[in-house]
């Protein structure tokens, strides 16, 4: 009766165990359809209405396999942030992507507190719905106390600063200067800093922020003349 007990016990963990390895290998599966749409993306700023919805039918079905795993709510977020970028015309939809983002991003900031990206994208998101509120300076706190140095967060830090350079109190321009000049000694975040500080016409203060840095490294080359 025991080895008999015994093996029923044995083949319903066998069988659990195989269950939870279908189960998460379906999700990672999904997972990695997600990621493929979202390096496209990325390189292209284009995305289609029905690879849109695949994505989002894939992060949906990733996270209810495995919703609890940071990384993939970050990835979903992600593809919600993408909905809004293609939506943006549509405010309701846009904001109602960007919402969804922020929501998932909170859940991951409660499963991997450490991790700065995740605070510097709800920040963006902050800044994007124009809600400059105390979480806003918080996430942004949270970001530079976890990654000062991580090249991402400095480059998405400088972007949230210029943008509102000169019209929040609440930022320093100490801060953001210092987050500019990080930024900077990275030759791929150089270029896309000071391509968005075009855009926005925010590129004196970089350029600024590059001379300054020219002078103190004789091999450091120059954005601006």
């Amino acid at each position: 009766m025991k080895i008999a007990a015994f093996k029923i016990a044995l083949l319903a963990l066998t069988i659990a165990v195989g269950i939870l390895v279908a189960k998460y290998s379906l999700a990672n599966l999904n997972y990695l359809k997600v990621e493929t749409y979202l390096t496209r993306w990325e390189h292209s700023n284009q995305l289609s209405r029905e690879e849109l919805n695949s994505a989002l039918l894939a992060s949906e079905t990733m996270l209810n396999l495995h919703g609890h795993h940071p990384h993939y709510l970050n990835m979903a977020a992600k593809v919600y942030e993408w909905q809004a970028f293609k939506y943006f015309d549509n405010l309701s939809v846009s904001h109602s992507s960007l919402k969804k983002a922020l929501q998932l991003y909170k859940k991951s900031t409660k499963l991997r507190p450490h991790w700065p990206l995740t605070w510097a994208y709800m920040a963006n998101i902050k800044s994007q719905l124009g809600i400059l509120d105390d979480d806003f300076y918080l996430y942004i706190d949270k970001a530079i106390v976890h990654g000062p140095y991580m090249q991402e967060v400095n480059l998405e830090l400088s972007k949230l600063f210029l943008k509102h350079w000169g019209s929040s109190q609440n930022i320093s321009a100490q801060i953001g200067v210092e987050q500019i000049k990080r930024a900077l000694y990275f030759d791929a975040g150089r270029n896309e800093l000071i391509k968005y500080a075009r855009v926005i016409g925010k590129d004196q203060i970089v350029c600024i922020v590059d001379n300054l840095n020219r002078e103190k490294d004789v091999a450091f080359q120059p954005l601006c003349k």
